[in-house]
């Protein structure tokens, strides 16, 4: 995890930073002053020796006890073995040292210090007491300048025409003592990083363990439910404000998934086909029914971000529904749109679709419910043609009815008729009877004509037997000529191509020949400028001349015959297709008179077995007068009971009169 995503790393280091800034300026503002303050205690402590030396120095001085002040140096010298005193006259020049070999130099060559040479020129100048702490080579080294002024009690010895006569330097070696101010400041500053150090630690710890542990609890449970994981659980437990958003959060979770759960029971409850996509037109959501009713394979979850377009395919109806709700804000309903889903089914569809808000009012996408009317417009197809044919059938059973009321009205006045007529039957019975030998005669008669039609028809199928060979031979025949005239045609073809290859040779002899006069020429040109000598040669060219004019003659002329040639080729060509045509036709018109000829044969077969099944039956039909003849007895007895009936008959044709009526009543009924 890098600083820039972690929450405690950005902290830690922040705290880090700041402490350590804080505490360099804290140290080295402390440090800085404690060094201060260290070397001005040693400057004051160096001073007050310093005064001591000097009154020690002064005392045999001022006396002019020469003997007594170079004592009192061999004695500083040997009390203080890390200073040296070095008294200098106004001329810098060294006159007394607790440095023997320092004597007689001068003062600036002594100590070659930064600094040192300006303040011992103004020493001598005017009255100076100044000390310096400088690095005197290696060690760093304490230098106090005193100047000697020239007091009363000195004027007996050297006069008063010098207010400074000389300068008082004293030197201390002090890298003990800066040793150990570094040593305490370097104590200091490591005691203070190790309080740091403490302290950035005991912060971290307290701050990942109160802070960051949580955030990183509450953020770790956020992500979970991000991911759609709503089982996740705040658990931090504390009253502070971390506390209170654990438990706030924890009590929206709680709300969503209240929230949540109603909304993805409702889409999963719903029985009907749902579509829900976004407003860039993607798949959000949807249902196994309307992966079903689309006729596709898989589970909602495969189709989640696929183009609606691709969702429903072949009808611009679901996509112009779903622009007319992004545009107008509000929900669009009742639209019907048929179109062809995967599976090639024709389906008739009702799609109602309504937008969809998050809680600011911003527009998230679009529910679409879609009602599967194929079933029920197909039944209203099949009522509506039911209807249809009870309207057709209504009015055929209304004609029919009219027709049964008049044919019964009809059928009574025939029964009285034939009530009448039964009378009669009785006469011509006898009649019949006569009638009957006669026609038992004719049927003899038939039987004999269907005997002889029956061998002429049998005739004439052998004749058809023989056209159908026939025919089939000329369909042979003319399929050989379509055979020929198909490689005539290739042949005129190949002809062409290669009258066509003349015409490139004699284009060939053209060229030549003209090379062969234009060369002719040359060489008469030659011979005529090599006048006597070249006459032979100029008849010879002359001669190869006309030989060449007479090749090229009859180049043309064989030109003009391939010409002609290459013409008539084509026309034979364009007359051999033609031929190929015409045979091809005349093929199909042999072929079909073939066919026709073959269903005379099948229709001569035909006539031949009825012609012979007429013949049976008239010498059935013979046998049957007999019986006929026998039979009009009978018809006479019955003709009486048919009078009889006959009476009864015209009450039930009366009552099947009346229920024709009361059915035309029920049929305008039903029409009504």
């Amino acid at each position: 995890m890098s600083i820039r995503t972690s929450l405690g790393a950005k902290i830690s280091l922040l705290i880090t930073f700041i402490s350590f800034v804080v505490f360099a300026v804290l140290i080295g503002t402390s440090t800085y002053l404690q060094h201060d303050g260290m070397l001005e205690q040693l400057s004051q402590s160096l001073t007050q020796t310093s005064q001591l030396v000097q009154e020690a120095i002064e005392r045999p001085m001022v006396v002019g006890n020469d003997e007594g002040t170079t004592g009192e140096f061999v004695r500083l010298g040997k009390e203080y073995p890390d200073m040296k005193v070095h008294l200098a006259d106004f001329a810098g020049e060294v006159t007394y040292s607790t440095q023997e070999a320092d004597i007689d130099k001068q003062i600036a060559e002594l100590l070659p210090i930064d600094g040192f040479a300006d303040v011992s020129k103004r020493a001598l100048k005017q009255p100076v007491k100044e000390n310096l702490i400088v690095s005197g080579g290696d060690s760093p080294v304490f230098v106090r300048v005193i100047s000697i002024p020239n007091a009363p009690s000195c004027k007996h010895c050297h006069g008063a025409s010098k207010p400074i006569l000389g300068q008082l330097v004293i030197t201390k070696d002090i890298s003990g003592a800066m040793d150990t101010i570094a040593l305490q400041m370097y104590e200091n500053i490591a005691i203070s990083f190790a309080g740091l150090l403490v302290l950035v630690l005991s912060v971290v710890f307290f701050i990942r363990k109160v802070v960051i542990r949580p955030i990183e609890q509450i953020a770790s449970s956020s992500d979970a439910i991000s991911n759609g994981d709503f089982n996740a659980h705040f658990l931090v437990n504390s009253e502070d404000e971390l506390g209170n958003l654990s438990k706030n959060l924890g009590a929206m979770v709680d709300k969503l998934k209240v929230e949540l759960g109603f909304s993805k029971g409702v889409l999963r409850g719903m029985t009907a086909p749902i579509l829900i996509c976004d407003v860039d037109r993607k798949v959000t959501s949807t249902n196994q029914q309307a992966i079903d009713l689309m006729g596709i394979a898989g589970t909602p979850v495969d189709y989640k971000g696929v183009a609606v377009s691709d969702f429903v395919v072949n009808d611009p109806c679901c996509d112009r529904i779903i622009s007319d709700v992004m545009t107008s804000h509000r929900p669009s309903t009742g639209n019907e749109g048929v179109l062809e889903n995967f599976a090639g089914e024709e389906l008739t569809l009702i799609f109602d679709a309504a937008p969809i808000y998050d809680l600011d009012g911003k527009m998230l996408g679009v529910f679409v419910m879609i009602t599967d009317m194929t079933t029920m417009r197909r039944q209203q197809s099949r009522v509506e043609e039911q209807n249809e044919k009870i309207t057709q059938a209504a009015n055929s059973a209304r004609a029919i009815s009219e027709q049964v009321s008049s044919a019964s009205e009809e059928l009574a006045a025939q029964i009285r008729q034939s009530s009448n007529g039964a009378d009669e039957q009785q006469k011509l019975t006898g009649e019949s009877a006569s009638a009957m030998t006669q026609m038992n005669a004719s049927v003899l008669e038939v039987a004999r004509n269907a005997s002889d039609a029956a061998e002429l028809a049998a005739s004439t199928q052998e004749k058809a037997v023989e056209g159908g060979q026939v025919v089939d031979q000329a369909v042979e025949r003319i399929h050989a000529v379509a055979d020929q005239a198909q490689a005539l045609k290739e042949e005129m073809t190949v002809l062409g191509r290669r009258a066509d290859g003349i015409g490139q040779i004699i284009t060939v002899i053209e060229d030549i020949a003209d090379q062969t006069n234009l060369l002719a020429l040359n060489a008469a040109i030659e011979a005529a400028r090599a006048g006597d000598a070249g006459r032979g040669f100029a008849v010879v060219a002359d001669e190869v001349r006309k030989l060449a004019e007479k090749t090229m003659n009859a180049t043309r002329e064989v030109v003009e015959y391939v010409s002609a040639i290459q013409t008539s080729t084509q026309q034979n060509v364009e007359a051999t297709e033609r031929a190929v045509e015409l045979v091809d036709d005349s093929t199909e018109l042999a072929t079909r008179s073939g066919e026709a000829l073959k269903s005379i044969m099948k229709m001569v077969e035909a006539t031949a077995d009825q012609v012979r099944a007429i013949a049976t039956a008239s010498e059935e039909q013979s046998a049957a007068s007999e019986q006929i003849n026998s039979s009009v007895t009978v018809i006479n007895d019955i003709s009486e009971q048919t009078a009889a009936a006959m009476t009864e008959s015209t009450v039930a044709v009366e009552s099947v009169a009346q229920l024709a009526q009361d059915l035309n009543g029920i049929i305008e009924n039903m029409r009504s």
